[in-house]
């Protein structure tokens, strides 16, 4: 099965996922992606951040041979369903 990093960019720049997790399907690894996302932003919101701040971020998924295969911004997965 592959593995796949979840870089998440935000205004400070681009932060690596250096252990990565495997995935059974590029499904599951969105689906891991909308779930991470939808806790950051419900943390930073708790935390007093703005809905603008909060969402001023995405995820770079990458393979194990480094290239981009999905990327999907804060906005975009907090509007999307997930499953648990």
């Amino acid at each position: 099965m592959p593995r796949y990093f979840l870089n998440l960019r935000d205004r400070d720049g681009l932060h690596r996922d250096f252990d990565g997790d495997v995935f059974d399907s590029m499904d599951e690894v969105r689906n891991d992606a909308v779930i991470g996302i939808k806790q950051i932003v419900a943390d930073a919101l708790g935390g007093g951040a703005t809905l603008s701040e909060a969402l001023d971020r995405s995820f770079e998924v990458v393979d194990e041979a480094g290239m981009t295969v999905l990327t999907i911004s804060f906005a975009e997965g907090v509007a999307s369903r997930s499953t648990p």
